[in-house]
C-alpha cells in the first residue's frame, strides 16, 4: 500500500483545536498535537525520539463517535508511527524533522468508515537538554621509554590512556633534550565499533582537550656498540601460527649491548618460518665501517636467518572439539546430575531443571616437559528444590582431561571418562571441597554456589590456559532437563537452546 500521504495533505490548514465537527457530520483530528519528544544522551551523540500518543488523541473524539467507529479508529491509529523512530547522534539546538508513517488506505478508511478526518504534517523538533561532554587531557599521564645512544636514540614505547595509540613524529635518531610531537588516536582494538577517538570518548561523556602533545627525549646512553651475532640466538614462544620471537644473548660477550637488532617479523609465526635478523648502528655509516673506525671491530656478517621452532600447536576454540564426543559428554554429565540429585531424596530434594550454559576449552602445561594437555569442561546450571532451603541454584561441570590433539589441531576426548564435583568433596569431618551449604546451613549441595567459585577453583587455581569459554558469549546454552518436561538424552532432536536461567 502507498505510504506517506503526508505529501497529499500538506495543503491542508493545520488547526490548533483537537477536532471540529464539520457540516457533513465528520470529525477532524489534528494528530500533530499528540506527539511527545524525548532527548537523551550526550551533546553530539544524543538520541531524539518522537512518540505518538494515540490514546490521548482518541480522548478528543471518543464522546462524539459511535462505539464501532471508535474501535475501528483506535485499531488504525494504534499502528501509526513517526519516522525516524529515533534520530541518532544529535546535538543541542539541532532541529530534527519527523514524518508520519501513515498508510493512505488507512486515512481513507478513517474518513469514510469512521467519519474521522485526520490532519497531520511534518513535525520539527529542536533538541535540548543533552549532557555536555567533559574535557580530558589525553597527555597528562603519558610516559615514554627511550632506547639507545645519544644522537642515535630510539623511542621504545609510549603509554598513557589504555584506549589510545600514541604516534610520535620522530622515533629514531633522537637526542637527549629533543622535543618530539605526539599524536593521539583510537586504539585499533576499538575501531570496529567507533569511527574515531572523539566518538569513543563521547559515548562516555568525554571529549579530548587536544589530539597532540609533546615529549622530551631523555635517558639515552653515550655511544657504545658490540659484535653482532656472537652468542646470539632466537627465542620463540607462544602458539603455532601466533608465535612471537625475540633475541637471546650470550652474556659472556663483553660487547652484547652495543648493537641494534631488527627482526623482519616477530609476531604471527609458525614452526618452520625463518626470521632474518639485521645488525645495525644508529647513524648513516654502515655497521662494519662504523665498528672498525671507532672500536677496531671487524664485522663478519650483518644478517642471519633463524628457523622458528618449539611453538605449541593447540586447538584454539570449542569448535575444534569433536562435536559428537562433546554431545556425549554433555549428556553423561546431565545423567550424573540426575543420579546425584536422586540420591538426595531423603532430604526431600527434587530436581527442577538442568541447563548447559557453555563449554570451556583450556590446557594444562606439564611442569617438567612443557607439554599441553587439552581440558574440556561442559558447565551446567542446576536448580533443585526442597522444603528446607526452597529453590537452590548451583553450578556443575563435567570435565575431560584426557583430550588429545590430532595432526590437524583438533581435540579428541573420551566422554565416558570424565571428572565432576562428585570426586572433589568430603563431608566426613565437616564439609570441604567442591560443595556448599544451602541457606538453612543444614543441607549441602555438591557443586558451586556461583560461576566465579567454579572458575576460581577449576581454572585459576589449577593453572588452566583458557582458550575459549562459551559461557561468556552466551551462545552455547541448552536446556537438558525440565521438571514435568522432557528428560533429553543424546541424539534427541528436542535439545534446544535455553531461553532463560534455571532460577527464573
Amino acid at each position: 500500500m502507498k505510504k506517506n500521504l503526508i505529501r497529499l495533505l500538506k495543503v491542508l490548514i493545520f488547526i490548533s483545536a483537537a477536532f471540529i465537527l464539520t457540516a457533513c457530520r465528520k470529525l477532524e483530528l489534528n494528530i500533530d498535537d499528540f506527539v511527545e519528544f524525548t532527548d537523551e544522551g550526550y551533546d553530539g551523540i544524543g538520541t531524539s525520539k518522537a512518540e505518538f500518543d494515540y490514546k490521548e488523541a482518541l480522548k478528543e473524539v471518543k464522546d462524539k463517535m459511535k462505539d464501532e467507529r471508535y474501535s475501528a479508529a483506535k485499531k488504525i491509529l494504534k499502528n501509526v508511527k513517526l519516522k525516524p523512530e529515533a534520530a541518532e547522534k544529535v546535538s543541542n539546538g539541532q532541529t530534527v524533522t519527523f514524518e508520519w508513517d501513515f498508510d493512505e488506505d488507512d486515512v481513507k478508511e478513517l474518513e469514510d468508515e469512521c467519519k474521522l478526518i485526520v490532519k497531520f504534517g511534518d513535525i520539527e523538533h529542536k533538541v535540548k537538554g543533552l549532557q555536555e561532554l567533559t574535557e580530558v587531557d589525553l597527555f597528562k599521564n603519558l610516559s615514554a621509554s627511550f632506547y639507545g645512544y645519544d644522537t642515535y636514540g630510539t623511542l621504545s614505547y609510549m603509554y598513557g590512556e589504555g584506549y589510545v595509540v600514541y604516534t610520535a613524529d620522530k622515533t629514531e635518531h633522537l637526542t637527549n633534550g629533543e622535543v618530539i610531537k605526539v599524536t593521539a588516536e583510537l586504539d585499533s582494538w576499538y575501531k570496529d565499533s567507533y569511527t574515531d577517538l572523539a566518538a569513543y570518548m563521547a559515548e562516555r561523556g568525554q571529549k579530548p582537550k587536544s589530539l597532540t602533545g609533546e615529549l622530551v627525549v631523555s635517558g639515552l646512553y653515550d655511544l657504545r656498540e658490540y659484535s653482532p651475532f656472537q652468542g646470539l640466538s632466537l627465542s620463540c614462544s607462544g602458539m603455532n601460527g601466533e608465535g612471537t620471537a625475540s633475541l637471546s644473548h650470550d652474556w659472556s660477550n663483553d660487547y652484547y649491548y652495543y648493537w641494534d637488532y631488527t627482526l623482519d617479523k616477530t609476531e604471527g609465526l609458525s614452526n618452520g618460518d625463518t626470521v632474518t635478523v639485521t645488525a645495525s648502528v644508529s647513524g648513516d655509516l654502515p655497521i662494519d665501517e662504523y665498528a672498525g673506525r671507532n672500536y677496531g671491530l671487524k664485522i663478519t656478517e650483518v644478517q642471519k636467518e633463524f628457523t622458528v621452532e618449539g611453538l605449541v600447536v593447540l586447538a584454539g576454540s570449542v569448535a575444534d572439539i569433536d562435536q559428537d564426543s562433546l554431545m556425549t559428554l554433555t549428556v553423561n554429565g546431565k545423567n550424573a546430575i540426575e543420579e546425584m540429585v536422586g540420591g538426595w531424596s531423603g532430604s526431600g530434594t527434587n530436581l527442577v531443571s538442568i541447563e548447559k550454559i557453555g563449554t570451556a576449552l583450556g590446557y594444562i602445561q606439564d611442569y617438567w616437559y612443557g607439554t599441553y594437555t587439552p581440558n574440556v569442561y561442559v558447565i551446567y546450571r542446576v536448580l533443585v528444590s526442597n522444603e528446607t532451603d526452597g529453590d537452590v541454584e548451583f553450578f556443575w561441570y563435567a570435565k575431560c582431561s584426557n583430550g588429545e590433539l590430532n595432526d590437524l589441531g583438533k581435540v579428541n576426548i573420551d566422554p565416558d571418562n570424565f571428572d565432576s564435583p562428585l570426586n572433589h568433596y568430603s563431608s566426613w569431618w565437616g564439609l570441604s571441597g567442591e560443595a556448599f551449604y544451602g541457606p538453612s546451613n543444614n543441607l549441602f549441595y555438591v557443586g558451586f554456589a556461583s560461576l566465579d567459585d567454579l572458575y576460581l577453583t577449576k581454572f585459576e587455581n589449577e593453572g588452566l590456559l583458557l582458550k575459549e569459554n562459551t559461557v561468556e558469549a552466551g551462545n552455547d546454552t541448552m536446556v537438558l532437563y525440565i521438571k514435568d518436561g522432557s528428560d533429553i538424552d543424546e541424539g534427541d532432536e528436542g535439545m534446544v537452546p535455553a531461553e532463560g536461567g534455571a532460577g527464573t
